[in-house]
């Protein structure tokens, strides 16, 4: 009931900055460079892209609903405005401006700027309303906001929703509220961009930008190639947001196994630090295991690829889902085949040094802001709405 009639409350205050939208948005005089605004949950994702875009020309600001430990990475903070005494009407104020000040305009599938109706879902009054404004609105697929559970059930063994312990509290999860919040975007937006496994749910999507650029230029990020001359244990790092997504437990497991067979080998468990205390950490690894149940790799995996870490990870798909399949050294795995490939590594040290080297050349070809910038303005022209 409380649900219900919040939804109610949230629709009639959508519908009554309707006009406020239009006046605004009427009276905003254009400038010679086209506005532009992420606005997006805190990664380290939407920046660079804000960068990469930034450098086609476009006048670009980012916005986060909170950004927490990325507070530098973003211009705008949502949830300041919210702390106030009238921050029940923080997002509707924040959409009059976005309107008012913006041509452009990018979100993930799953919210935009106005409070949703339904979980999950964009309000349906503010993709009305940016497409009767004539605004160009961007959808970028991150993983949960699109991916549903009998879609990926249908994937085959091994998959993320099999065993899943909270059905619906990480993903839109129902196949028909997914299918309908795309094909609502989809009547809307200027484009949508899906990217590995999730082009699966978001049909009519760009699949070709691959946009989770890494700045090769923060210090951070200068390689770090395992020794292959080394003699202690193999240090193998595993950083999960969800264990049970990436499937954890198996690569404890494996890794156990290992170590009961008297092999030199050790797990460097990351969880719940900074990003900048976590990619410290990755420095210091020999091996990075990504995850072996989902099907396509995460930014993770790109980010150890870029300070040299040979990879390992579950790729359902790598011809259909992975940018230039053929030059990618990720090793492919399955729950089934950890424990082998690993021991693989332990015993070849110079294999996990060369998969670094090329891993490190993958990115700076593929991967950079840069490499990523030049695939954004290629889109952009394709699409007529450059400048």
């Amino acid at each position: 009931m409380r649900q219900a009639l919040r939804a109610v409350v949230v629709f009639v205050l959508s519908i009554l900055v309707v006009p406020c939208a239009i006046v605004v948005a009427l009276v905003r005089t254009r400038g010679p460079v086209k506005r532009s605004l992420w606005v997006a949950h805190p990664v380290p994702t939407v920046a660079l892209k804000a960068a990469a875009e930034r450098s086609l020309g476009v006048h670009v600001e980012t916005l986060a609903f909170q950004t927490g430990r990325l507070a530098d990475r973003f211009d705008h903070d949502l949830s300041q405005l919210r702390a106030g005494p009238l921050g029940v009407l923080a997002p509707f104020a924040t959409f009059l401006w976005a309107v008012h000040r913006f041509d452009r305009l990018h979100f993930f599938f799953d919210r935009g700027l106005l409070p949703l109706l339904v979980p999950r879902q964009f309000n349906p009054v503010e993709l009305f309303l940016y497409r009767l404004l004539s605004k160009e609105t961007f959808f970028w697929a991150y993983g949960a906001d699109v991916r549903t559970r009998a879609a990926t059930l249908q994937l085959g063994e091994p998959n993320c929703c099999s065993n899943c312990p909270h059905p619906g509290r990480y993903c839109i999860c129902r196949d028909e509220a997914g299918r309908a919040n795309v094909q609502r975007i989809n009547r809307t937006a200027t484009a949508t961009f899906s990217i590995g496994d999730m082009t699966i749910y978001t049909p009519h999507s760009n699949n070709d930008l691959y946009y989770w650029p890494i700045d090769l230029d923060d210090p951070r990020f200068a390689p770090c190639l395992p020794d292959p001359k080394s003699t202690r244990p193999l240090r193998v790092l595993h950083a999960p947001n969800h264990r049970h997504f990436k499937g954890t437990e198996h690569i404890i497991a494996a890794i156990e196994r290992l170590r009961e067979r008297g092999i030199a080998i050790e797990l460097d468990l990351v969880e719940n630090l900074p990003h900048a205390e976590a990619i410290e950490r990755y420095r210091s690894a020999d091996v990075v295991v990504d995850q072996c149940l989902i099907g396509f790799h995460g930014y993770f995996s790109l980010e150890a690829m870029a300070l040299g870490k040979p990879v390992l990870c579950f790729l359902r798909d790598p011809q259909r889902d992975v940018l230039a399949p053929d030059e990618c050294p990720i090793v492919n795995i399955r729950p089934e085949t950890i424990e082998r490939q690993l021991e693989t590594l332990v015993t070849d040290r110079r294999l996990a040094h060369e998969l670094g080297l090329q891993g490190r050349a993958y990115i700076e070809r593929y991967y950079s802001v840069q490499a990523f910038a030049d695939r954004l303005g290629s889109a952009y022209k394709r699409l007529g709405v450059i400048g």
